[in-house]
C-alpha cells in the first residue's frame, strides 16, 4: 500500500469529487409518495462530527474521512429531503472496540474508528494503490453509517416498523443506497462482503446466538444481495449461483426490493421536505 501523504491527500480530494456527486443522487432516492406533509416542522440535522484520535493507527482513516467529506455530503442530501424533529449528532471515535451503536438516551450515533479499520483491513492487501485505499474507507464506513442512521430514525420518528429492527435498518441501508448512483452500489456490495467475512466466523453450531436480536450473519448477507441482485438483476446477473445467491431465492428478490422501497416510500413519505 502506498498512501503517502501528499500522494494520499491528492487521491482523498479527486475521490471526494466523486461523492459529491453521489450524494446529489441520495438526496431524492424514494419517489412514490409525491409531495410532504406540511404540518412536520424541520427542526433538525444529522450532524457529523471527528473526534481526534489517540492511537495513531487510526489516523490515515481519520484523516480520508475528514478530508473527503464523503459522510457530510450524504448527510446534507438527507438532511436536505428528510424534515427530522432534532438534531442526530453522529460522531466519529474511538471506543475501545470495533463497533458502530445508536444510543437513543443522548439520540446519537457513535462510530468506532476501529471498525472501520477492521473491514478496511479485511478488504486490503500490501498492493492496494492509494484511490482504492481510500474508497475502502468510505465503503467500510457508508453502509454502517446507514444501518445506524435507520436505528435513528425509527427511534426519532417512531416509525411503525414490523420484525426485528436489525433486519429493518439493514433493508433501509440497502434500499437508500442502491438508488444512490454507483458509489451507493459499491457502498452496499462492501455491506454484503462484511456480512460474508463475519458468516465464515459462525462456524460452531451450538454457539450462535438464534435468540439474538440480529439475524445471522449469513442471513443478512443473503438478504442484502437479494436485494442487489433485485435492483437490477441484468447487471447482477452473475449473483445466482449455488455458492452466492440460489436460484430459488434469486427469483424472489426483485420483487422483494420493489416490495421494500414502497413500504420504505410510505414510512418516510410523511417526513418528505416540500
Amino acid at each position: 500500500m502506498i498512501y503517502g501523504k501528499s500522494g494520499l491527500l491528492a487521491t482523498v480530494l479527486t475521490i471526494a469529487a466523486g461523492w459529491t456527486h453521489a450524494s446529489c443522487a441520495i438526496a431524492a432516492p424514494l419517489n412514490l409518495a409525491q409531495g410532504g406533509n406540511e404540518a412536520i416542522v424541520d427542526a433538525g440535522d444529522i450532524q457529523i462530527n471527528y473526534l481526534p484520535v489517540e492511537d495513531t493507527s487510526f489516523e490515515v482513516v481519520y484523516t480520508i474521512l475528514k478530508e473527503t467529506q464523503a459522510i457530510e455530503g450524504i448527510a446534507d442530501a438527507v438532511n436536505s429531503y428528510l424534515a427530522l424533529p432534532m438534531d442526530i449528532p453522529v460522531n466519529f471515535m474511538e471506543c475501545g472496540e470495533a463497533n458502530a451503536f445508536y444510543d437513543p438516551e443522548n439520540q446519537e450515533i457513535s462510530m468506532c474508528y476501529e471498525l472501520i479499520q477492521a473491514y478496511v483491513d479485511i478488504f486490503t492487501d500490501e498492493e492496494t494503490s492509494d484511490e482504492d485505499y481510500v474508497n475502502e474507507v468510505i465503503n467500510a464506513t457508508v453502509f454502517t453509517f446507514f444501518h445506524e442512521l435507520g436505528h435513528a430514525l425509527v427511534h426519532i420518528l417512531d416509525l411503525p416498523i414490523t420484525g426485528k429492527e436489525e433486519d429493518v435498518v439493514d433493508e433501509f441501508a440497502a434500499i437508500m443506497l442502491l438508488q444512490s448512483g454507483d458509489e451507493g452500489v459499491e457502498a452496499t456490495l462492501a455491506g454484503v462482503v462484511q456480512f460474508s467475512v463475519d458468516a465464515e466466523q459462525e462456524t460452531e453450531l451450538e454457539n450462535l446466538a438464534f435468540w439474538g436480536e440480529h439475524s445471522l450473519s449469513s442471513q443478512r448477507f443473503y438478504n442484502i444481495a437479494c436485494f442487489v441482485y433485485g435492483s437490477d438483476p441484468d447487471t447482477f446477473r452473475d449473483f445466482v449461483a449455488d455458492d452466492f445467491l440460489p436460484a430459488e431465492r434469486a427469483q424472489l428478490c426483485e420483487d422483494e426490493y420493489a416490495q421494500k422501497v414502497r413500504s420504505w416510500d410510505i414510512l418516510l413519505g410523511p417526513y418528505y421536505q416540500r
